[in-house]
């Protein structure tokens, strides 16, 4: 156990569940010992169908936030020890209602003062700790609510994902990769046009030498991202050419590329930053979004055959996106 506990965080999980076991055994020993034949993993269903009886698995489900098949191995044990009976209801014989027997009732009465006991315990135990212990459970129960702990962990791992990647300026080496990773998305999804291949093919002169902008995003020593900055002109840029390499997908890189190039564009006191893009594309549809784009009508016919939609960001309201 002291390994356990000196694991910290980490292991909280691991250390709910051996206190839920110690409680649980202990509960086992105290049935027992007073001839009671009585599982402690049963209380809350049976209790429940002594309640509410009768009761459908279902309703059983919704009130405890046990798995259907949890609720129905229990049922199942306490149908075979005659404690509750299933009946088909009148109005629909496919479902099932959940009953207490008369052995079930002569139960209850003889474990009213057991689980009366046992509550008192629990609570000394927790009093003894100088600590409101049900109020804090509460509090961790209404936190995982709002936002459990895949999400908590998936948001901590895509901000470190992000910190992995070093964003870089253009540099003549790094040509290629502008075109070739440009390429190869494109080609997955549409048809190079020639609207592609006449920024690609002379990125400096198309580009850079109009006022725009080239990115690169670096990860384990590898051009892994790029993205584009085109001036349209002194108030309106455009994000462009983003691709990063199928071999380092969900690694945050196109949100660094973005957020790098709204911070490009920002920098330059543009006002408005727009983007052209596929309805298709759901996923970058979402990260747009996410960093504050707007749809907007496409007023002029895109250089694109592929470009459904046009999308906008206020440049003067993207504080929050590049904290």
């Amino acid at each position: 156990m002291s390994i356990v506990r000196n694991l910290g965080y980490i292991a909280v999980g691991t250390r709910f569940r051996i206190l839920t076991d110690r409680l649980m055994q202990d509960a086992d020993k105290i049935y027992k010992s007073l001839g009671l034949e009585f599982e402690p993993r049963w209380f809350t269903v049976f209790y429940l169908i002594n309640q509410k009886s009768p009761v459908t698995i279902t309703e059983l489900t919704e009130q405890l936030g046990y798995s259907q098949p949890a609720v129905t191995q229990i049922v199942n044990a306490l149908i075979r020890k005659n404690l509750i009976d299933s009946v088909k209801e009148k109005n629909d014989s496919r479902k099932k209602l959940l009953t207490i027997t008369p052995k079930g009732k002569d139960l209850v009465l003889k474990l009213i003062p057991v689980w009366q006991d046992i509550e008192n315990a629990v609570k000394d135990l927790f009093n003894s700790t100088g600590y409101d212990v049900l109020h804090i459970i509460g509090k961790l129960e209404n936190e995982l609510d709002s936002k459990d702990i895949f999400t908590r962990v998936m948001d901590k791992t895509k901000n470190r994902q992000r910190s992995e990647v070093r964003i870089l300026e253009y540099d003549p080496d790094y040509k290629d990769h502008f075109r070739d990773l440009n390429y190869e998305w494109i080609s997955k999804y549409f048809k190079i046009e020639k609207k592609d291949r006449q920024l690609l093919e002379n990125p400096e002169k198309e580009i850079l030498q109009k006022g725009g902008h080239i990115l690169f995003a670096e990860y384990e020593n590898e051009i892994a991202g790029t993205a584009a900055l085109l001036k349209h002109n002194e108030k309106e840029y455009e994000l462009a050419k983003m691709a990063v390499s199928g071999k380092v997908q969900g690694k945050q890189i196109g949100k660094k590329l973005a957020l790098a190039v709204i911070k490009k564009a920002k920098s330059l006191n543009a006002e408005t930053l727009f983007l052209e893009t596929n309805s298709t594309l759901i996923p970058a549809l979402n990260l747009y979004k996410n960093l504050g784009f707007a749809e907007v009508e496409m007023k002029n016919q895109s250089d694109y055959k592929r470009a459904t939609l046009r999308m906008e960001l206020s440049l003067k309201k993207v504080s929050r996106v590049l904290a």
